[in-house]
């Protein structure tokens, strides 16, 4: 008898490009048996997904792990992933990496597991600072150069998927420092994401330098949250153009976005350094603040100045990016999807909550921006595809039973910028390993995910 079996849902068929009336049966994790509505053989359990789209469980492409020093060694932001449907994500990006690699896997083996999977990448920003003490703007030694490639390899060598740049934060990485260390680097298929070096003048040469990096150095290379960078000023365009033409000759470059107009950085990063009022054409209420005693307020000069000097790590929210700019990128037939969620001391954008139903519904439902089937090859097989997931992004005997069942005609985002914990509607079940995380909307408090290493 199987363990469970799935009955009366639609599944994706990306070949035929159509969802597809099937019941499924699973059994040690992965999928047994696809057959006709009614067909499948008795199971221990069973799961009724009437009405609902069963789809293979949503990657997403970049987000950010639960920092251990700051909150501790417990789930946080991937309690949020998994009810919104995400079953696997990319972590470690903008070359934060808040914990090695080795730290993360025996965290999640005392917890008895985790809410969900992780690929990790190694953070370029993080060495500099803890093994160099560089600051923004400093350009690194040869010797620093070396000590922080040594610190990779051996984050590679114990199982991650690659490496993460944030430019923008550390403008003293230059396109030379960086291309240097991803040619050191060993290690077969690598990926390199990166958070851009500038946004609006800047724009267009560092979609460029990044297709570029792809190019010299043969490695998978993921343009980070393409909306922060090409939303800002009008350019996603020609941003576009560059990355469509790119991919038609390289497709180890890709990119992706996420579904709103604002953005969520440190208030003492470099990001602010600029006059960054007259590029982006916005004023200091652009910024919404995240922690007491300043929760949900919009920024004063006075107030700016005044975290920017004394609480330079508080992160906080701008809203400085054009929505039928992001619109376009989510819509494009390339690139994927990634939240950039991420938690500090419990609070954080909406996007560590919402993103995914926040695509089904209101840019697919409600906007028609993309097909439904568009939507769900991106957040599935395209990305598992690229990262090298080669038994999950599809619904498939033998492949692993990651699976998100969610009414297409209900799903919507509940998550607000006043309140991310606003739940989502829509999302049934979410499956990890074939065990329910999230069962009639609700956690089960199950941990059946784990951190997966390149090995």
């Amino acid at each position: 008898m199987e363990e469970l079996r799935i009955l009366n849902g639609r599944c994706p068929d990306f070949e035929r490009n159509e969802l597809r009336h099937a019941d499924l049966t699973v059994s040690d994790g992965v999928i047994t048996g696809i057959y006709p509505t009614g067909g499948a053989p008795q199971a221990a359990r069973e799961l009724d997904a009437a009405g609902c789209v069963v789809s293979p469980g949503w990657i997403d492409m970049h987000m950010h792990e639960e920092n251990f020093a700051a909150d501790g060694c417990k789930p946080g932001i991937s309690e949020l992933m998994v009810r919104m449907g995400v079953t696997t994500g990319v972590c470690g990006n903008c070359g934060d990496q808040y914990q090695p690699v080795r730290v993360l896997r025996e965290a999640i083996a005392a917890n008895g597991g985790w809410p969900m999977q992780y690929v990790p990448l190694a953070g370029y920003n993080q060495y500099r600072h803890s093994l160099c003490h560089l600051g923004f703007y400093d350009p690194a030694t040869p010797a620093q150069r070396e000590e922080v490639r040594a610190a990779l390899q051996r984050e590679l060598d114990g199982g991650a998927w690659g490496i993460s740049f944030g430019l923008e934060y550390d403008p003293g990485i230059s396109t030379e420092e960086m291309t240097q260390a991803v040619r050191a680097l060993e290690g077969e298929d690598l990926m390199v994401s990166i958070h851009f070096r500038a946004d609006c003048d800047g724009c267009l040469d560092s979609v460029r330098e990044m297709a570029q990096l792809s190019r010299d150095t043969g490695r998978k290379v993921e343009i980070s949250h393409l909306g922060s960078l090409a939303a800002t000023a009008g350019n996603m365009a020609p941003s576009l153009e560059i990355i469509n033409r790119e991919m038609a000759e390289n497709p180890k470059l890709g990119y992706d976005v996420y579904p709103y107009t604002a953005f969520c950085t440190a208030i003492g990063s470099a990001v602010f350094d600029m006059d960054w009022r007259s590029k982006w054409n916005r004023d200091y209420d652009c910024i919404q603040l995240l922690y007491p005693p300043y929760q949900n307020q919009r920024c004063t000069e006075e107030l700016y100045e005044r975290l920017r000097r004394e609480q330079p790590e508080q992160n906080v929210v701008v809203f400085a990016m054009d929505e039928e700019q992001v619109a376009m990128a989510i819509a494009n037939p390339n690139g994927f999807f990634g939240s950039d969620g991420g938690l500090s001391g419990g609070a954080g954008h909406p996007r560590a909550a919402g993103t995914f139903p926040r695509i089904l519904g209101r840019y697919v439902r409600e906007q028609g921006v993309l097909t439904l089937m568009q939507a769900l090859d991106k957040l599935t097989r395209r990305p598992a595809r690229y990262l090298g997931l080669r038994d999950r992004g599809e619904i498939r005997p033998g492949f692993r039973a990651d699976l998100t069942i969610f009414d297409p005609d209900t799903i919507r985002d509940g998550a607000r910028f006043d309140d991310l914990y606003v739940p989502n509607v829509g999302i049934r079940h979410v499956l990890v390993g074939g065990v329910a995380a999230l069962e009639d909307g609700r956690r089960t408090g199950a941990m059946p995910g784990a951190l997966l290493t390149r090995a």
